[in-house]
């Protein structure tokens, strides 16, 4: 399922702080108006909006550490040297950025050239890291990179970048996300409260853990990072995205539905958006519509595998079988091709009511250690698995902590 939250948040909302925000201003979600009352969200309340959010820029000081040891001509020379370098690498974490946000392998190949070239013109600089970091997670959650490959990568950059400033936001929130991907909860949630606490107003910081705290059956408390994540970067379709994430496992159908519609509004090409707006439908039970904006989410996305997955779940559960088996078919034809995550494939079958295949797949994916595994707990479309003995014990291999945990 993450490959669907990376599409709408880490291209969108995660494009790298390697140059400033603008000034940001305006009032909050207000999707987040419920016709009824949802009971999960009980006592969850929006807050008014700050005035602005500024992501600083980062750069280490190059300054020579003896004055006396280089004539000042020479070191007003070296440290115009090193501003040029500082900025050239700012300008190359910008086109890192541009190329993250396209949600292509093409886009993500880019964005990683741009990075490490970034890290070249600055090796003190974490924030490249953080890229880095983030570009190979995003090439293996999408399927075009090993997981043993783009891990160690993301793992060396995230752990580089904690290296090179411990005190950023940024840093932590990437080895926190990290963490969370090495399905280790404890280290995840000690990053990411870290990191609010180094920048409470760091919109990144909070929705990350707003996903952590949905992984983990918290939903009121991820409701709640999450509102104060789109407080801080309102009107941004990835944001917007990320809480209709947090609504989709709290259950939330109606505010999800309101979310996602307003989110295609917002930016009627961003194929994400259309996607979730896919699941909230299917959730309400109302199919044809599903089946028609997730059509769209597949021509906008250029036929993504997860898109394609949604597609083929939809028309399942709408009971189209024919539709279904021809979704599944072309997803299994990809899958010759080129990775595709196990979990979507296991999404068409739930679909189709076949469990034991659904299972089947849920297991190869625990072996590979899928990105999508870490919502399984709280992933609506497994809700007819619940009961099944094979899928408890998954369960129990990911050592997930108490539902509702607040530690």
């Amino acid at each position: 399922m993450l490959n669907r939250i990376l599409a709408g948040i880490l291209a969108a909302l995660l494009c790298l702080p390697c140059v400033a925000s603008g000034q940001t201003s305006g009032p909050g979600n207000a999707s987040l108006q419920p016709q009824a009352e949802v009971p999960v969200l009980a006592g969850f309340q929006q807050r008014g909006a700050p005035a602005r959010l500024v992501t600083p820029i980062h750069g280490q000081s190059h300054t020579c550490a003896n004055a006396h040891a280089t004539p000042a001509p020479a070191q007003a020379a070296k440290t115009a040297v090193e501003s040029s370098s500082r900025d050239k690498a700012r300008a190359a974490c910008a086109k890192g950025q541009e190329a993250l946000a396209r949600d292509t392998e093409a886009g993500m190949k880019e964005a990683v050239m741009y990075y490490h070239e970034a890290a070249r013109l600055d090796p003190n600089d974490a924030l490249a890291q953080v890229g880095l970091a983030e570009a190979y997670t995003m090439l293996w959650s999408f399927g075009f990179m090993s997981r043993q490959d783009a891990l160690a990568k993301a793992g060396a950059a995230a752990r580089k970048a904690v290296a090179l400033d411990p005190k950023l936001a940024e840093t932590r929130t990437a080895l926190g996300a990290l963490k969370m991907r090495e399905w280790d909860w404890a280290g995840a949630e000690t990053e990411f409260k870290r990191a609010i606490e180094l920048a409470p107003d760091n919109a990144r910081s909070r929705h990350w853990y707003a996903l952590f705290l949905a992984a983990m059956g918290r939903h009121k408390e991820a409701l709640e990072q999450s509102g104060r994540a789109n407080e801080l970067q309102p009107s941004s379709p990835g944001m917007m995205t990320g809480l209709g994430a947090i609504l989709y496992f709290a259950r939330a159908d109606d505010w999800m539905i309101q979310q996602m519609e307003q989110t295609v509004k917002l930016d009627p090409k961003f194929a994400p958006g259309y996607d979730w707006l896919g699941m909230a439908y299917v959730q309400a039970g109302r199919f044809d519509e599903s089946i028609e904006v997730y059509k769209k989410g597949v021509r906008l996305s250029g036929g993504a595998a997860e898109v394609k997955a949604g597609l083929g779940h939809a028309y399942g559960v709408a009971g189209r079988h024919r539709e279904a088996q021809q979704a599944l078919q072309e997803l299994l034809a990809l899958a010759k091709r080129k990775y595709v995550p196990p979990v979507q494939i296991a999404f068409v079958y739930l679909g189709l009511g076949e469990k034991e295949r659904a299972l089947e797949l849920l297991e190869q994916a625990y072996r590979e250690r899928s990105w999508e595994l870490v919502f399984l707990r709280v992933e609506p479309w497994v809700d007819i698995l619940r009961d099944n003995p094979r899928f408890q014990d998954l369960l129990r291999r990911m050592s997930f902590p108490p539902l509702g945990d607040t530690r």
